[in-house]
């Protein structure tokens, strides 16, 4: 791995500029913001909450500009928004429910100068167990796999997690962002195989390290769950329908709504109202995404 360069402008700080999207995240907010002190410009894209959340991050950081939408047309196209208005050399894109750990965005950087190839670069991350968060790719797959042990040093990959990430903005900009299609969950995923296929390296450095709480950006509620539930279905349909075999998506989808079915009667049957919302849930999303409904088309949301 080559030495890092040195760029003109001395800051780290100044190079970047945070984009993040909350939804009902006054919980977390004080967290994630206050590990990021030095945070030249923060864009925060609200996806309707209807908590506290704006005044918290105002309260918590005073270099947060917000962004409420009036419609929620799920992570990517509010990440989109955000990116859209970055003029940095660099974005840090972040979940709400992270927490950077210090000198973690000095060494992303590090490492991207040391890479100008790289779209993205990513840290370790350390789950709410405390356990190491390291989720990888190889080329030509399309289903990243989690690894025990991370390498030493910096080393490229075709996934990287996209809870905490320093993009090249121009690199985000030539692939488009995210696919606005993706309402939640594989958005990640999809953008990473479409950089590397732009030609792009994707750089995980285990000595940039950031905390991960997982599932905690939004307040948990039985609707939010549901509304998880239902995302996760429809993600994973239609990365598989982009990038997996020709008809595979169908098949999955067919076997969700046999599977969920079945479940779902079980969890009614023997009065489990968790597992017979959750099972109902996911049927429902595989029905919507056969008939060909759009991804976001959840009743309740």
């Amino acid at each position: 791995m080559p030495e890092p360069q040195h760029p003109t402008i001395a800051d780290p700080w100044d190079r970047i500029t945070i984009v993040l999207v909350t939804r009902n995240s006054a919980g977390v907010l004080p967290i994630s913001l206050g590990s990021l002190p030095n945070a030249q410009r923060i864009i925060l894209v609200d996806a309707k909450s209807t908590d506290s959340t704006l005044e918290v991050a105002r309260r918590v950081h005073p270099k947060v500009e917000t962004i409420s939408l009036t419609e929620d047309r799920g992570l990517g196209a509010a990440t989109n928004r955000g990116l859209a208005l970055v003029e940095t050399e660099f974005v840090l894109n972040i979940n709400p429910d992270t927490q950077l750990v210090p000198g973690c965005v000095e060494r992303l950087i590090a490492t991207a100068d040391a890479n100008p190839n790289a779209a993205g670069v990513a840290p370790q991350l350390t789950n709410a167990r405390g356990n190491p968060e390291i989720d990888v790719m190889g080329p030509g797959e399309i289903r990243h796999a989690g690894i025990a042990v991370p390498p030493d040093g910096p080393f490229c990959t075709w996934f990287i997690t996209g809870a905490v990430v320093l993009w090249r903005r121009d690199a985000l900009r030539a692939v488009n962002g995210f696919d606005e299609n993706i309402f939640l969950y594989n958005e990640d995923t999809d953008l990473c195989l479409r950089s590397t296929r732009a030609g792009f390296a994707l750089i995980l450095d285990p000595d940039a390290r950031a905390d991960h709480f997982g599932g905690r950006s939004e307040e948990v509620t039985l609707k939010s769950r549901m509304r998880r539930d239902w995302n996760m279905v429809w993600g994973h349909l239609i990365y598989e329908r982009k990038h997996g075999k020709p008809g595979e998506a169908e098949a999955i989808a067919r076997d969700y709504v046999m599977r969920c079915g079945r479940e779902s009667l079980v969890g009614l049957l023997t009065l489990r109202r968790k597992k017979y919302l959750t099972n109902k849930t996911k049927k429902a999303a595989a029905e919507g995404f056969l008939r060909g409904d759009p991804p976001w088309g959840w009743p309740a949301r």
